[in-house]
């Protein structure tokens, strides 16, 4: 008899395990539908509309800042900037939530290159974690206490000699891996400033 009620038993977990599977499948399912429709939002230019599709709000203001290539970096990333000087570099910092009160902070960083080649060469090196990075600044400037970005949320795309470096961290709550992803894929399609 105990054999029985064990065989019946783990049937009802494997049923309940693969309920489980298939829930999470369906949620990274919508998740990758909202960032498709929130990137397309943001290539537009249409931020506010870009965040609404991935279920979002901005919260704060913005920080905004012109910063120097060679002193906002580090590792290789730094030394590439020493030998191949960037013409600007530009970020926006900001915040945002979902309707679980799990809160997000973006960075997005806009690295103008002086060719295309320089910027695809600074590609390579960004892109590979482990490698530097293009620090972002004032994060205290949000209001959620001390916290760095890790470069494990993390976006890059080039457009000519246009660099966007786009990065994001959980600052509260508990949001998923795969929605920090898509929030980091959304905002590196931004537009500059």
């Amino acid at each position: 008899m105990a054999g029985l009620m064990f065989s019946t038993g783990g049937g009802g977990t494997t049923a309940s395990v693969g309920t489980s599977v298939e829930s999470a499948a369906g949620q990274r399912a919508v998740q990758a539908k909202n960032t498709s429709n929130g990137r397309n939002a943001a290539r537009k230019g249409n931020e506010r509309e870009a965040w609404k599709r991935m279920g979002l709000r901005r919260i704060k203001n913005e920080v905004r800042r012109d910063l120097s290539c060679v002193a906002q970096s580090y590792g290789e990333v730094q030394e590439y900037f020493l030998s191949h000087p960037c013409k600007k570099l530009q970020q926006k910092l900001f915040p945002v939530a979902d309707a679980e009160g799990n809160v997000i902070a973006v960075s997005v960083m806009w690295v103008r290159m002086p060719s295309r080649a320089t910027a695809s060469g600074l590609k390579r090196v960004e892109d590979e974690y482990g490698t530097g990075d293009v620090t972002p600044v004032g994060t205290q400037l949000l209001g959620f206490g001390g916290f760095r970005f890790t470069g494990e949320h993390y976006d890059s795309d080039q457009d000519g000699t246009l660099l966007t470096i786009a990065e994001t961290e959980p600052v509260s709550g508990h949001p998923t891996d795969t929605l920090l992803d898509g929030v980091a894929s959304v905002a590196v399609a931004l537009p500059p400033p």
